[in-house]
């Protein structure tokens, strides 16, 4: 166990400097803001980021129980031979409070990471979102059905727009080309020979090649933008609505 006055010394210092704080221990943890919550004691993992966001996270679950930005004011005090460590904002106005009865483990870091980050969504992901949000396609958009066989395939998304003309949509992960310009043709053309009226293509992908866009121009073939970020936005949008409401019922 880390003595109080120790720890807390060197807290305020690793603060001053800028560095990473791992801190274990027995705690309670208070929110005023734009709402109050309070949290009773129990063992969890403090971190202080370097750029002064802070995080409480509990022995389980990966979402942090609570939380404050970048850029937050930390103090740090010893109260009532507990350590106290307060972190604020003027706007809006809220305060974190953490008091601290014993510590196991503290550890302060310098972390260098410049590395920029690449999301990798899944075809099935952007599906997922537009199966969620069906407006990213156009307003008035149904969905009929997903993965429609055809004779060289299936058809990601099969839809109507707003007048009740078929619309084939082909999603790509990645730029889309002139190779996905003519399978969305394919299988538009064999939706039409099945149903005796000319649908829509829609291509939906991050980019679109040059040589693909005016080809897409030619032959009457729409795209659509969505990256695997927004996609994966939309999904844990999702995810948390289900969550809020599963604690309703």
């Amino acid at each position: 166990m880390r003595d109080i006055q120790t720890v807390l010394q060197e807290l305020r210092n690793a603060v001053a400097a800028g560095e990473m704080i791992i801190l274990v221990g027995e705690m309670t943890v208070e929110y005023d803001g734009r709402s109050f919550s309070w949290l009773g004691t129990g063992e969890r993992v403090l971190l202080i980021k370097q750029d002064r966001s802070v995080i409480v996270h509990r022995p389980t679950g990966s979402e942090a129980v609570n939380w404050q930005p970048p850029g937050s004011h930390i103090d740090a005090l010893e109260e009532n031979s507990k350590l106290v460590i307060v972190s604020s904002r003027a706007s809006p106005p809220e305060k974190l409070k953490i008091t601290i009865s014993r510590i196991s483990h503290f550890h302060r870091l310098k972390l260098r990471d410049e590395a920029e980050f690449h999301m990798h969504a899944r075809e099935e992901d952007m599906q997922q979102a537009i199966l969620e949000e069906p407006g990213l396609i156009e307003e008035g958009f149904v969905i009929v059905e997903v993965e429609r066989k055809v004779l060289d395939g299936f058809i990601d998304v099969l839809g109507r727009d707003r007048d009740g003309r078929l619309v084939v949509v082909e999603i790509k992960r990645e730029k889309a080309d002139t190779q996905d310009i003519d399978q969305v043709l394919r299988y538009s053309a064999q939706i039409e020979e099945e149903f005796g009226a000319r649908p829509r293509q829609i291509v939906v992908a991050p980019l679109m090649t040059a040589k693909a866009a005016q080809k897409a121009r030619m032959l009457g073939v729409e795209f659509r933008r969505l990256s695997p970020r927004r996609a994966q936005e939309i999904l844990k949008k999702r995810k948390g609505l289900d969550r809020f409401l599963s604690g309703l019922i």
